[in-house]
């Protein structure tokens, strides 16, 4: 008998050990969650907080319209202005790999979508960075599958990302976003190309009027 009741006794202390070492483990796991999930949500923070990196959302988001300048790039216009009207012509023009140091001055948004475009593929570079070295999952921070598929369909923007060694970074982004399940994994965006319909417009126009 003695040594029946050291039996259930070590069975019930093997059986407390485990369930103890699995709320250990458990709640381990939980803190793990949380470090991920606080660091994700200070990336988004750092996003929603810079004037300059939302301003270079609504550059991909809106096709025209005023847009609110950032105070960090207001110095790039000599008349103190806080809007500029969003050109998509000039956009397309900012991001090109063959402009010409001469043509930056030709428009003071050059210069400003050049400079916030660089700001905000650096931030979605850190992001892709992070997600490779595991410091948080794409479930902590879904709201980048939303510009991950904005940059796909950003025909003008491709080889700015190519010619400043963004390619990499963007690809692995890329791959994350529609591999792993997001609310934006299968989003896609109508490739925007109505820049080069009204550049080829613009273009036609001015043969006309030579031909005149």
């Amino acid at each position: 008998m003695p040594s029946d009741a050291a039996t259930a006794i070590a069975y019930v202390g093997a059986f407390v050990g485990l369930v103890g070492g699995g709320v250990s483990l458990f709640n381990s796991w939980k803190g793990v969650c949380w470090k991920r999930a606080e660091l994700a949500n200070s990336y988004l923070k750092d996003f929603n907080n810079s004037p300059e990196l939302s301003f270079a959302g609504r550059c991909l988001d809106w096709n025209g319209g005023k847009l609110i300048l950032p105070e960090s790039l207001r110095p790039y216009l000599t008349d103190g202005e806080q809007l500029i009207d969003h050109d998509r012509q000039v956009f397309a023009k900012a991001l090109s790999p063959n402009l010409r140091f001469t043509e930056m001055s030709e428009d003071p948004r050059i210069q400003i979508y050049r400079t916030s475009m660089d700001s905000f593929l650096s931030w979605m570079s850190m992001v892709a960075s992070a997600l490779d070295r595991r410091l948080f999952l794409v479930e902590d921070l879904q709201d980048v599958g939303y510009w991950v598929a904005k940059i796909e369909s950003e025909v003008a923007l491709h080889p700015f990302i190519v010619a400043y060694g963004y390619k990499e970074n963007i690809d692995r982004l890329i791959r994350h976003y529609r591999q792993k399940p997001s609310p934006y994994r299968n989003w896609v965006f109508p490739a925007n190309i109505g820049w080069m319909q009204s550049r080829a417009q613009d273009k036609r126009a001015g043969i006309t009027k030579q031909k005149k």
